[in-house]
């Protein structure tokens, strides 16, 4: 159930007064959910909860250290540290435990990147100059661009042989009917 900052206040208020197990049949929450909202009401992280939170790597690592040197659970940090879900925590931890401190510093973005975002293509070879070259020795990137555009050509002619025959097998069914 999604509630609004004021029903989250009301709950709160009604927890203080009623306590948590009345709240909860109240509204039609968990007995956890009540208790989680309680204490975020004490840490004044009530309304730190927006959509789209951007985390700053060091923000990730000392959350992800606090859970290691057991400074609570993730339900209890990420009510301390005002993040909405504590599964972003698990996640976050997962990363750690599998690629350590830089895994979670070299997160990609995820979703669809942004129009005015370009693509940096730092080894892109520029084939129509390598072409024109005379150059005796080539990197290996620019080797491997040579041989990706050698197979792109064979394909092309590949394709243009099978095309034209089709072609010609429809021309020749077509005049002998």
């Amino acid at each position: 159930m999604k509630l609004t900052n004021e029903q989250r206040l009301l709950v709160v208020d009604d927890q203080s007064k009623i306590g948590s197990s009345a709240t909860a049949r109240k509204w039609g929450l968990t007995r956890q959910h009540v208790k989680d909202l309680a204490r975020l009401y004490r840490n004044n992280a009530l309304y730190s909860h927006g959509k789209n939170n951007k985390y700053t790597s060091d923000f990730k690592v000392k959350v992800v250290k606090a859970y290691i040197n057991g400074e609570g659970s993730f339900r209890d940090l990420s009510i301390k540290f005002g993040i909405p879900c504590h599964g972003l925590i698990i996640s976050w931890y997962h990363i750690y435990q599998s690629k350590g401190e830089e895994g979670l510093r070299n997160m990609k973005k995820t979703g669809r990147p942004r129009k005015n975002e370009v693509k940096e293509n730092k080894n892109k070879v520029n084939l129509d100059s390598l072409l024109s070259s005379d150059k005796e020795e080539y990197t290996k990137e620019e080797i491997k661009a040579l041989k990706e555009e050698l197979l792109r050509l064979r394909c092309h002619e590949e394709f243009s042989k099978k095309f034209e025959a089709l072609a010609q097998d429809y021309l020749i069914k077509k005049n002998s009917k």
